[in-house]
């Protein structure tokens, strides 16, 4: 009976041994969890406006006030996410997911009714086309990111608002300043240069190498660039290192205003779809994650590239 009665209590010390085993993993994994940040995140938040617009309020020495999603999106396709050793700086990072079908609009536009898909923030305040105006972003590709070229997607934009208008594809435009975006295994700066008549502007896009696709694949590759518009050029940075001297205008037309906007925008999706028809493969656009951080605005490289002025604040 003694025996017994051993026998039953190491049954019982065992099983709280394995109770006690099972809590700390999960305590730890706890712990390591990142979870998408909401309203008190510690320097910089999440908020919904009186429009019901998901937005992003950032740090003052980011050069921003916020950063809004205008066209709306699915509650998978944006993540503000505490994790110090994923980000690249700081505590915070933002995900973006673009899924086949991810088309929104707003009063003026509509992607779904234009050839287009996109999960994208733009920034504010807006500024006007003036001085010397430079721009940042640290940006990572996730590692089964696809390249869905002849489908344009574009990872930054500078925009304008009371610019020309036209049409691109059989569609309407209201072409950007400048599209940073992947294309043919490469990462591009794309300047529109822009002519013909306000109303019906010709729009042909000139492409600058910055970086291999493959290379931002699971790794932080900073991005940075000035627009001058007073001795009427513009320069690209690569983690820190100038990569092109631009002697052109960023501007043939001179908008109201100009803004930054970021995340995953395709368009002409039409394009991928129809080579797939052709290669006898599934007609749908593969899902695209793309990771930001450190975005940041100023009127000198050094107030936005952490890589030639390390003294700068992390954002978040």
């Amino acid at each position: 009976m003694a025996s017994v009665n051993i026998f039953v209590t190491i049954i019982k010390i065992l099983k709280l041994f394995k109770f006690i085993i099972l809590l700390n993993i999960f305590y730890f994994s706890f712990l390591s969890i990142s979870y998408p940040c909401s309203f008190n995140c510690p320097k910089s938040g999440l908020f919904t406006d009186d429009e019901d617009h998901l937005g992003l309020k950032t740090s003052k020495h980011s050069g921003y006030d916020k950063h809004v999603n205008y066209m709306g999106q699915n509650d998978y396709n944006y993540s503000y996410i505490s994790d110090k050793s994923f980000a690249r700086r700081g505590d915070y990072y933002q995900k973006f997911e673009l899924r086949d079908g991810d088309c929104f609009g707003d009063e003026s536009w509509n992607d779904c009714e234009n050839n287009r898909e996109r999960v994208e923030f733009s920034s504010r305040p807006h500024q006007k086309p003036e001085g010397i105006q430079c721009f940042a972003y640290s940006i990572k590709l996730h590692k089964d990111f696809i390249d869905v070229y002849p489908t344009n997607t574009d990872l930054g934009q500078v925009h304008q608002k009371g610019g020309p208008s036209g049409s691109a594809g059989g569609f309407a435009s209201l072409p950007p300043l400048i599209q940073l975006g992947a294309k043919k295994g490469k990462f591009y700066f794309g300047w529109h240069d822009l002519s013909g008549s306000e109303s019906n502007v010709i729009d042909i896009r000139k492409d600058y190498n910055l970086a291999n696709l493959n290379d931002m694949k699971e790794k932080w590759t900073d991005v940075s660039f000035c627009l001058d518009y007073i001795d009427k050029k513009m320069d690209v940075w690569i983690n820190g290192d100038k990569k092109h001297e631009i002697l052109k205008s960023p501007v043939n037309f001179i908008p109201e205003k100009t803004y930054f906007k970021f995340g995953i925008y395709r368009s002409f999706i039409k394009n991928f779809k129809d080579r797939q028809k052709m290669r006898n493969k599934k007609e749908k656009m593969p899902t695209q994650i793309v990771y930001y951080d450190e975005i940041r605005r100023g009127n000198s490289i050094e107030e936005v590239d952490f890589n030639i002025n390390p003294s700068l604040k992390a954002i978040d």
